[in-house]
């Protein structure tokens, strides 16, 4: 009995084994590693927190993680960052398992291991820039990994409150700090929670069932610490330092010339960084019963294989114009209307109509609430509309985004309607996974040896 419980903590106990062990390679980066590392130790905490939230940020969720994990050393990092890169595709999935209880049985089984493998493939499924500034990076794992698995918490003991609008005080007490800590950390996951909290209670109103009031209370809190974030001092101290050094022209952008610049960050994020998860909730659309329309065969076949033509360094329809962007190093000439050439233009065009037919897809497939989850996922980066540094706050802004998509990827294939289909889209996933990584093991290697 004690065995078969103790299997199915197997896959977690390899996942937190091989994380901890790349973990133990890294050390602090000479840039904000080195300076954060100086702060604690030349600071009191609250004199931290301070200086920080009157010059440069309002995150004071994030940056108290910080100053905990600098003042405890590389070490404690190492477990604990490994934690938490084990616990954010559990969560996923054990959110999946909450929406589709009947997709998983109550007793594990393969598929529901390939399911979980599925998930954790998410990693290996993006660009290994994004995972690596988000989830391998000391202070970048801090305010993107550990905050979003602190949002997934807070989701995951709320999630039976909406679905079946019973009042567990308890659940929902024990998930107001994660939430407090998500929604302190960083702007996108506390406006991706806060999308969740307005989105469950909109959705219970329409289907007019009852909502807790300790929801509204605790929507009301993350709500009011988000605001008290986003007014910060240091907010408009750190934005006027960063046009200055990453971006001189931001201020004097027509509506039209920023709407065009955040449009092709945008496309291009979904052309190069999200390709592969668009690709794979195409390829499930295929093969769920959906298919039938000839139309959308064609259609998600024709996307899935332009979306998939870099693998094999075929790249006309994934340029937008800013590939030569550095994100490390302020341009000398700054993107714009008139540098694309019609082949961007056309790009560009063509990843519009890929993100409005996937929308179309998800709505077909998953209905209102998977069309908004994809909304989301879009604002999450759209956000960047508001920010200097759109070209410089590297590949960790796409983090977010790419775990709604595995979500929804997770929803989609529990649409696929036999086994043998099923089996496919797996081997498949498993395919483009091993693609992506051998594409990219020159510059796996090179991080992991610290160049």
């Amino acid at each position: 009995m004690c065995l078969a419980k103790c299997k199915k903590f197997i896959p977690l106990g390899v996942i937190f084994l091989a994380a901890f062990a790349v973990f133990c390679k890294i050390h602090y980066s000479d840039g904000d590693d080195a300076f954060f590392d100086s702060c604690v130790k030349s600071m009191s905490f609250l004199e931290y927190l301070k200086e920080r939230y009157l010059t440069w940020t309002g995150r004071i969720g994030g940056e108290t993680a910080i100053y905990v994990t600098f003042t405890l050393g590389i070490w404690f990092w190492r477990v604990a960052n490994a934690f938490m890169v084990t616990m954010l595709p559990t969560l996923v999935f054990l959110i999946f398992k909450k929406n589709n209880p009947g997709d998983v049985g109550a007793k594990p089984t393969w598929s529901d291991l390939r399911l979980f493998l599925l998930t954790c493939a998410g990693f290996l499924l993006m660009d290994v820039v994004t995972f690596g500034h988000a989830a391998v990076w000391v202070n970048g794992s801090v305010f993107y990994t550990w905050a979003l698995v602190s949002a997934l918490l807070c989701i995951y003991l709320t999630l039976d409150c909406f679905i079946s609008g019973t009042d567990s005080t308890k659940k929902i007490l024990a998930s107001i700090p994660f939430g407090l800590f998500a929604v302190s950390s960083i702007e996108q996951i506390g406006f991706f929670l806060l999308a969740y909290f307005a989105g469950g209670i909109i959705f219970n109103k329409l289907q007019k069932r009852t909502v807790s009031s300790l929801l509204y209370v605790e929507s009301s809190a993350l709500l009011a610490v988000f605001a008290i974030v986003l007014t910060a001092p240091g907010n408009t101290l750190r934005i006027v330092a960063e046009i200055e050094t990453w971006f001189p022209a931001f201020k004097e952008l027509s509506v039209g010339e920023h709407a065009f610049i955040s449009a092709q960050w945008l496309l291009s994020s979904f052309a190069n960084e999200s390709k592969i998860f668009f690709a794979l909730i195409w390829i499930a659309a295929l093969l769920s019963a959906a298919s039938k329309s000839k139309p959308v065969i064609v259609t998600a076949a024709l996307f899935s294989a332009v979306a998939l033509l870099p693998l094999a360094g075929i790249t006309p329809l994934a340029d937008m114009g800013i590939n030569y962007i550095d994100p490390a190093v302020r341009p000398e000439v700054f993107p714009s209307l008139a540098q694309a050439t019609p082949m961007n233009i056309l790009a560009m065009i063509w990843w519009f109509a890929a993100t409005a037919f996937t929308l179309f897809l998800i709505q077909k497939h998953l209905g209102a609430k998977g069309a908004t989850l994809f909304i989301v996922a879009i604002l999450c980066e759209a956000m960047m509309f508001f920010s200097p540094t759109i070209y410089a706050s590297g590949e960790r802004v796409f983090y977010v985004t790419d775990w709604i998509l595995v979500f929804i990827i997770l929803n989609q294939v529990s649409k696929i309607p036999s086994e043998k289909r099923k089996l496919f889209f797996f081997s498949l996933a498993l395919i483009l996974t091993i693609l992506n990584e051998v594409t990219q093991a020159s510059e796996l290697l090179a991080k992991l040896n610290g160049n």
